[in-house]
């Protein structure tokens, strides 16, 4: 078979194995709105198994076991599972990965065919001209290789981006758990004080009627009872909004309610000197790695618009017949001019914002420096107001439980000793209060470092 008769076929050959290939559209509708809004829990069961497998290169895989309730540390991993926000994160692995298939594309030749019909004075004798070509610009090929290390280190990148944003969540988590166990807490001791204050209440109406103490030393009770009431009013609200965001992060519905269980024995060893955290946060936290990566990348753009400015080059082979039936067959080159266009905007565009990423990575490190510095001081601090609360409990518990037993024999007037639990009930809310702000940094402090706390 001649060339020039074996030109058209390939080229037709080759258009039907391209739309052989061809995606179709399938349309997909959203979910009703409606099921959505009134969805009901996820399936534990499924989420406990994939809670003991679960993989993942800063959390652990757990048993999930809520008998005593919910832990700081279940929530964070069912956070991870269920949250619906991440599945909008992860949601920007495909569209990279998209990216990376369109990166590693060869380019597509180019089929043209040009028909030629002799008319006219003349014409008798000659036959119809035709000019086929096939051709393929090579410019796309000098900047493929950087386009598809881009494109893969990006992938990469955002990867280890979903991790961290996983981190975050499932700290956030843990966070928002320990919130509410200690609101828990405080709760159980103002309805306790509430409880003896309503008997003390009760107590003196009967003896002002009587004529045994003053209007006085009611109204004094009578106001302590109402502000412990306002107190609990208080926490029970920011409790609520406390569950709701609990439910939130844990993708269950707005009225779920769930026990979290806290541990007793929780201990705060000493921290590692901050210097030693922020180097270890910069040698751990994913959202660095992915930074750094995210530059590289950026690097293999600046590559990539740089190969870019070279002219524009296509090859090919041409069959032709012109109307005397006298047949050719040659090859031709398409070189561009770049006499204006050097693609000027994308090489300074790829470059200002390789430096963007220069400038996001050292505020970023800057950024952890500073609050893991912070989160040192204020942990130092708030260690030494847990043992002036500490040792204020210890001396006012001791004279409390005196001046209790002197009630009950009647050395003591209730008032008095009232007075006392009062203060001691106060201390034992700040004690909680601190306990809860020094949970809560170093929370904080291993989400900042990218992992867990040595030695803790």
């Amino acid at each position: 078979m001649k060339i020039s008769s074996l030109i058209p076929a390939v080229a037709v050959m080759a258009l039907l194995q391209a739309l052989s290939g061809c995606a179709t559209y399938n349309p997909r509708p959203l979910p009703d709105a409606g099921k959505i809004a009134t969805a009901g829990e996820p399936d534990l069961e499924q989420l406990k198994v994939r809670a003991a497998s679960f993989k993942h290169p800063l959390l652990k895989p757990m048993k999930i076991d809520l008998a005593d309730g919910l832990s700081p540390d279940e929530a964070s991993i069912l956070a991870v599972l269920a949250n619906p926000e991440l599945a909008v994160v992860r949601d920007a692995h495909g569209e990279t990965a998209a990216q990376l298939i369109g990166a590693g594309i060869l380019p597509n030749p180019e089929f043209s065919a040009e028909l030629d019909n002799p008319y006219g004075p003349g014409s008798s004798g000659t036959v119809d001209a035709y000019n086929l070509g096939l051709s393929m610009g090579l410019s796309p090929l000098l900047g493929r290789a950087a386009g598809v290390a881009a494109a893969s280190s990006e992938l990469e990148a955002v990867d280890l981006g979903i991790a961290w944003r996983e981190w975050e969540v499932a700290q956030a988590a843990r966070l928002v758990a320990i919130r509410f166990a200690m609101l828990g807490r405080r709760l159980v001791l103002l309805e306790d004080q509430i409880k003896t204050e309503r008997e003390t209440v009760t107590m003196l109406a009967g003896a002002v009627a009587d004529g045994d103490v003053t209007i006085e030393d009611l109204g004094v009770h009578r106001a302590s009872l109402e502000s412990l009431k306002q107190q609990k009013g208080d926490l029970d609200r920011e409790a609520a909004s406390v569950r709701s965001r609990l439910n939130r992060l844990l993708g269950l519905p707005p009225a779920t309610r769930i026990d979290v269980f806290l541990p007793d024995n929780q201990t705060f060893p000493a921290l590692p000197p901050a210097s030693g955290l922020v180097t270890l946060a910069v040698g751990r936290r994913l959202d660095l790695a992915a930074l750094e990566i995210g530059y590289s990348a950026q690097e293999a753009r600046v590559r990539e618009a740089v190969s870019a400015q070279f002219p524009s080059l296509s090859i090919g082979v041409i069959s032709q017949r012109n109307e005397s039936a006298l047949k050719f067959l040659g090859g031709f080159v398409t070189l561009g001019l770049p006499l204006f266009d050097r693609n000027q905007g994308g090489i300074a565009s790829a470059r200002a914002t390789r430096t963007r990423l220069q400038h996001e990575f050292e505020a970023r490190i800057a950024m952890v420096r500073a609050n893991v510095s912070r989160i040192a001081v204020e942990d130092s601090l708030f260690a030494e107001q847990v043992r002036e609360t500490r040792r204020g409990i210890e001396s006012l518990a001791g004279i409390e439980s005196a001046e209790q037993s002197a009630v009950e024999s009647g050395d003591v007037g209730r008032l008095a000793w009232q007075q006392v639990r009062m203060q001691l009930l106060d201390l034992r809310l700040q004690q909680l209060v601190l306990h809860q702000a020094r949970m809560e940094l170093r929370v904080a402090l291993a989400t900042a470092i990218g992992g867990e706390v040595p030695g803790q």
